[in-house]
C-alpha cells in the first residue's frame, strides 16, 4: 500500500514536471506591466543619501487553455552517479522523465544526457517524432554510477540545446540531480557565471534538486544564474506541495528572458538588490528575472545613493523592462520609467515620507535573506550564531509596518530559533529534510511571485 501511495506521488511529479515544462512555451498576447516605487520619497540631507525602490513586473492573467504554443527545445540532463542510487532517487527522476516524454509533441526537440564520472548523450538533440518508444527505452535503461561529473552534464546540456535551437524555440537546459558535484567544475560561483553565459545565448536553465543532501545552494545559484527555476524535490509529499502552486502558473507563459534594467543620472550609485543577482553592463544595471507565466508577478528592491546637498526634487535615474515573446521570439521594450526623489532637510517631512506597503514587503524579502545566512551557519553547527542571525531577523521585522505578512515571517523565525536546540544531529535525515524546507521556504519568499 505504501508503494501504490509513492508511486501515486512520483506520478504526480513527473506530471507536474512536464506541466512546468510545457507552460514554459504558452504565452497570452497581453503585454507585461511594470510599477516602480520608492520606499521613502523623500531622501534627508545632510546624511548618507541611502534610498530603496521597489521594482513590480506583472504579467496579465490570460484564459486557462491557449491551444497555440511555440516548439519546445528540451535537454533533458539526468545524474546517474552512485548518491542517485540512495532512496531510489534515479527510479524517481526515471518516472517524471518517462511523463515528460509523453507530454511532449512530436515536432518538439529532445535530447538526454547522463553522467556520472562520465558524459553520454544517449540521445542526441533531435524532433521527438515517433520516437517515444525508443526514448522510454533509453530513460529505462538508465543505473547509478560513479562520482558526479555535474558541470559535464551542464554543459552538453547546453550543447545540445544549442544543437537544437531555431527561431522560434524555447530552449531549455532541465538538470535534475542531487547536487553534490565532485567532478569538473565544483565552485558554484563558476557554475552560475557559466549558466548565465548560456541565459545570454538564449537558453535558459532549470534545475531540480533531488532529495536530502543535494546542495541547494549550488541548485539555486545555477537557476539564478540561468535565468530559470529551482524547485526542491525531497520527500515525495512535500514535493507534490512544493509544486501545487507552480501547476496554474507555469502552464501559462507570458514572456522570457525578463529583465529589468536600470540607469541612473550622474551622481547617483548603485548599491545592490536584496536577495538577487544582477550584473553591471556599461552605465546599465540588469537584474534577471527568468520566465513569467499569466497572472504572476514578481517584486525586486534595489538600494540606491543619491549625492546632493541642495533641497529641491532630484531625478536619481530610469528603469525600463527587457523581455522575449515566446511566440515571436521578438525582444520587447517597454517605455521606461522615470525615478525622482526629493531632498529634504526636515526630519518630520522625511518620517512622513515611507510607503508603508514597501517597507513591509522590504523587511519580509530581506528576513529570507537572513534566514538563508542562519541556515547556513546551522549547517556548519554554529547554532549560537545561526540564533544570533535569526535575532537580527526578528529586531527588523519588529521595526518594519506591522502586517499580517510581517507577523508571519516573525512567528516562522522564532519557531526556527526554537527548533535549532532540538537539531542534535545536523547530518541526521529529520534535520536535513529540515533545514532543506526552511531554506527553500525562503528562496520562495525571495521570488516574489
Amino acid at each position: 500500500m505504501e508503494t501504490t501511495r509513492i508511486g501515486k506521488t512520483i506520478g504526480t511529479l513527473a506530471w507536474a514536471l512536464a506541466i512546468l515544462v510545457l507552460g514554459a512555451a504558452r504565452a497570452p498576447a497581453a503585454p507585461l506591466t511594470f510599477d516602480v516605487r520608492s520606499e521613502n520619497r523623500t531622501v534627508l540631507i545632510p546624511g548618507p543619501g541611502d534610498g530603496t525602490i521597489q521594482i513590480q513586473v506583472v504579467a496579465p492573467d490570460a484564459p486557462e487553455v491557449l491551444i497555440d504554443r511555440p516548439r519546445l527545445n528540451l535537454a533533458l540532463v539526468i545524474d546517474r552517479s552512485g548518491s542517485m542510487s540512495e532512496a531510489r532517487k534515479l527510479d524517481f527522476v526515471k518516472t517524471a522523465a518517462h511523463q515528460l516524454v509523453d507530454m511532449m509533441g512530436p515536432d518538439d526537440i529532445l535530447s538526454i544526457v547522463a553522467y556520472d564520472h562520465h558524459v553520454q548523450i544517449p540521445w542526441p538533440s533531435r524532433p521527438v517524432g515517433r520516437n517515444r518508444a525508443k526514448l522510454h527505452r533509453i530513460i529505462a535503461g538508465l543505473y547509478p554510477g560513479g562520482a558526479t561529473f555535474l558541470s559535464g552534464g551542464l554543459e552538453e546540456g547546453y550543447r545540445q540545446a544549442k544543437c537544437g535551437q531555431r527561431r522560434g524555440t524555447l530552449n531549455r537546459v532541465l538538470l535534475l540531480s542531487d547536487g553534490l558535484a565532485n567532478r569538473g567544475v565544483t565552485s558554484r560561483g563558476d557554475l552560475r557565471e557559466r549558466a548565465a553565459v548560456m541565459s545570454e545565448k538564449g537558453i535558459s536553465v532549470s534545475t531540480f534538486g533531488v532529495g536530502h543532501h543535494f546542495d541547494e545552494e549550488l541548485m539555486t545559484m545555477v537557476a539564478g544564474g540561468g535565468g530559470g527555476n529551482y524547485r526542491y524535490l525531497g520527500d515525495p509529499e512535500r514535493i507534490v506541495a512544493a509544486l501545487a502552486s507552480e501547476f496554474h502558473t507555469a502552464s501559462r507563459t507570458a514572456a522570457s528572458e525578463v529583465e529589468i534594467i536600470i540607469r541612473l543620472k550622474r551622481d547617483c550609485r548603485f548599491g545592490s538588490v536584496v536577495g538577487r543577482d544582477w550584473r553591471r553592463d556599461g552605465d546599465s544595471y540588469i537584474i534577471r528575472l527568468g520566465d513569467l507565466s499569466a497572472g504572476e508577478r514578481r517584486t525586486v528592491f534595489a538600494n540606491l545613493n543619491v549625492a546632493g546637498d541642495r533641497p529641491g526634487l532630484r531625478e536619481v535615474g530610469e528603469v525600463a523592462l527587457r523581455y522575449r515573446d515566446p511566440v515571436t521570439s521578438k525582444v520587447v521594450t517597454p517605455s521606461a520609467q522615470a525615478v525622482s526623489l526629493e531632498l529634504v532637510r526636515d526630519e518630520r517631512i522625511h518620517r512622513e515620507g515611507f510607503d508603508r506597503s514597501v517597507q513591509e514587503k522590504k523587511a519580509v524579502a530581506e528576513s529570507s535573506v537572513l534566514v538563508q545566512e542562519a541556515a547556513r551557519l546551522a549547517d556548519q553547527g554554529k547554532k549560537e550564531e545561526a540564533k544570533e542571525m535569526l535575532g537580527k531577523v526578528l529586531d527588523g521585522l519588529a521595526a518594519a509596518p506591522a502586517s499580517p505578512a510581517v507577523r508571519a515571517e516573525m512567528d516562522h523565525a522564532n519557531r526556527y530559533k526554537d527548533s535549532l536546540d532540538g537539531m542534535e544531529d545536523m547530518n541526521s535525515e529529520p534535520a536535513k529534510a529540515a533545514q532543506k524546507a526552511i531554506k527553500y521556504r525562503a528562496y520562495e519568499t525571495l521570488q516574489q511571485r
